[in-house]
C-alpha cells in the first residue's frame, strides 16, 4: 500500500484563519440574491479564466507542501459527493474541485475558480453524508454566486494583489514567522469589520442556494440544520474559537432560517452510503496508530497500521465475505493480503471487484502496481493502456507506463510516458526535450513519431 508519511502542519495552520478570511475576501458573501451566474464581460476585475488561474495556483502550491489529502479512494470519495451537487447545475462555467487539507481545525474554504477545500476537522466532525454534503453546497455556493468579486470590483478600497500576495506568502511558508502571520493579519485587520457584517447578511443566500443544491441531487436539506447544530455546540463547549465560524458566521436567525428552508423542502432520500467507512479510512490514511476500538473496519486498519496482518485478516476476510462488492472492505482486504505475501489472493479480489466496478481508476491502478510488483508486466500495461483511454489527464497513470514500457524495453513508449507526465505536471520545457526524444529514438513507430510532434507543436502553440 502506498502511504503517504505525516507532516507537521501546525505552523502553517496557525494562520489558518487567515487564508480563509482572504478566500472570502476573493469569493466570499455578494450582495445579489439571485442564483443565476452574472456575466463576466472581458472588463471585469476577473475573467473566468484569470479566475480559474489564481485557484489553480493556490491549489497547486497547497499540493506541492503536502497540505492535500492524495490518498486515490479518499480523493474520489469527497469529488464524488461535491459532483453530485453540481449535476443539476445547467451551463456550469467551471471546473470544480474539491479537496481535503490535511489539517485538523474544523474549517472549509473556497478559493477561485471553484477549488473547494474541506479541512480533515471539519469532516470528522460531520455524522452523515448529508452533513458534509450541506458544507460543500454552501461553498458551491458562494463560488456560483461570485460571492467577493463583485465586492473586489466594487470596494476600491481593497488593493486585490496585495492580498493575493499575502495569500501565497502564507502558503508558501510565511506563516510560521511572525512577520508571516502580521503581515496577513495586519492586511486583514482593516477590512474585517465590513466583512463580518457583509458576510452575516450573505450567508443567508449561499445557504438558500446550497440547501436547493442538496435537495437538487438528492441530499437530505435537514443536513445543513443538523451541521448547523453540530456547530453551534461545539463552539459553546470549546474555549476556542471554531475557524469555520470566523469566516461562516452563525446566529440563531440563521438557523431558524435554514430549519424554515428545509421543512419546505422535505426530507431527501434516506440512502444508504458509505461515509463512516470514508471516514474511517481518513483516519487511517492520516495516522500512525489508531486505538483498537470503534467500527470492526476502523479496528482492523488500526491492525494493519500497528503490523498486525493476521489479525487484520481476520477481520477484513469476514468483512469482505459478508460483502464483497463493497469497495472499502475489499481494498482494504486485497491491501492486508499484500502485506502477508498472499499476491494471488489479492488479484483475485481486485479483478472480482473490477467486474463489478469496470474501469474503476483505484482498483485498476492497484491491480496494476500489485501486477507490476509480481513481474507481470505485460498484463499489467494491457490494464494501464486502458487507464490512459480512459483517464488520459491522470499522472500517476503515465507513471506507471513509463516504467512498464522501460521494464519491457520499449524506450520509445517509455519516454512518450514521461513526456505526457511533465506536459500534466506543468513542466513545459522537460515535455518538450522528451517529445524530442521521443522523436530520435530508432525504436519509435510512425505513430508513436506523429504523436510526439503533434503534442510539440501544441506546447509550442502556447508560448
Amino acid at each position: 500500500m502506498l502511504r503517504l508519511a505525516r507532516k507537521s502542519l501546525t505552523p502553517v495552520f496557525a494562520a489558518w484563519s487567515g487564508i480563509a478570511v482572504l478566500a472570502i475576501l476573493l469569493l466570499g458573501p455578494a450582495s445579489t440574491a439571485n442564483s443565476e451566474l452574472p456575466s463576466l464581460g472581458e472588463d471585469s476585475l476577473f475573467n473566468i479564466a484569470r479566475e480559474t488561474n489564481i485557484g489553480r495556483s493556490v491549489y497547486v502550491r497547497l499540493l506541492e507542501s503536502g497540505l492535500i489529502e492524495t490518498q486515490p479512494l479518499i480523493d474520489r470519495y469527497i469529488n464524488d459527493l461535491g459532483f453530485r451537487l453540481l449535476a443539476g447545475i445547467d451551463h456550469r462555467l467551471r471546473d470544480y474541485r474539491f479537496f481535503i487539507v490535511r489539517d485538523d481545525a474544523v474549517n472549509a474554504f473556497a478559493l477561485p475558480g471553484g477549488f473547494i477545500g474541506i479541512n480533515r476537522g471539519l469532516i470528522m466532525q460531520a455524522r452523515t453524508q448529508h452533513q458534509l454534503a450541506s458544507v460543500l453546497a454552501h461553498e458551491v455556493a458562494h463560488v456560483r454566486l461570485r460571492h467577493g468579486m463583485d465586492m473586489m470590483e466594487k470596494g476600491k478600497e481593497l488593493n486585490t494583489k496585495a492580498m493575493l500576495a499575502m495569500l501565497a506568502g502564507l502558503l508558501l511558508g510565511s506563516a510560521d514567522s511572525e512577520v508571516g502571520s502580521a503581515m496577513v493579519f495586519g492586511g486583514v485587520a482593516g477590512t474585517q469589520q465590513a466583512m463580518v457584517n457583509f458576510t452575516r447578511e450573505n450567508e443567508y443566500e449561499a445557504d438558500r442556494i446550497g440547501m436547493q443544491l442538496l435537495h437538487d441531487a438528492r441530499f437530505d436539506p435537514n443536513g445543513m440544520v443538523e451541521f448547523f447544530g453540530i456547530m453551534s455546540k461545539l463552539s459553546g463547549s470549546s474555549g476556542m474559537g471554531i475557524e469555520y465560524l470566523r469566516t461562516h458566521p452563525l446566529n440563531n436567525n440563521r438557523i431558524a432560517e435554514a430549519m424554515n428552508r428545509a421543512s419546505q423542502l422535505g426530507s431527501g432520500a434516506n440512502q444508504v452510503d458509505d461515509f463512516l467507512l470514508f471516514k474511517d479510512y481518513l483516519r487511517y490514511a492520516s495516522s500512525d496508530s489508531l486505538p483498537d476500538q470503534g467500527s470492526d473496519y476502523l479496528r482492523a486498519l488500526a491492525q494493519v497500521l500497528a503490523a498486525n496482518y493476521q489479525q487484520a485478516n481476520e477481520i477484513l476476510s469476514a468483512l469482505y465475505q459478508q460483502d464483497d462488492e463493497n469497495i472499502w472492505f475489499g481494498i482494504a482486504y486485497a491491501d492486508n493480503l499484500e502485506h502477508l505475501g498472499r499476491e494471488p489472493e489479492a488479484e483475485r479480489v481486485y479483478r472480482h471487484l473490477l467486474n463489478i466496478f469496470p474501469g474503476d481508476y483505484v482498483l485498476s491502478m492497484r491491480l496494476v502496481q500489485l501486477l507490476k510488483k509480481s513481474g507481470q508486466n505485460q498484463s499489467a500495461l494491457e490494464i494501464a493502456r486502458g487507464l490512459e483511454t480512459q483517464y488520459p489527464n491522470e499522472k500517476q497513470v503515465y507513471f506507471e507506463l513509463s516504467e512498464l514500457y522501460k521494464s519491457l524495453e520499449r524506450p520509445a513508449m517509455s519516454l512518450m510516458a514521461q513526456a505526457e507526465f511533465q506536459r500534466i505536471s506543468g513542466n513545459r520545457q522537460q515535455a518538450i526535450k522528451l517529445y524530442d526524444q521521443v522523436m530520435k529514438s530508432p525504436d519509435a513507430d510512425f505513430a508513436t513519431e506523429s504523436k510526439a510532434r503533434e503534442k510539440r507543436l501544441q506546447l509550442l502553440d502556447r508560448k
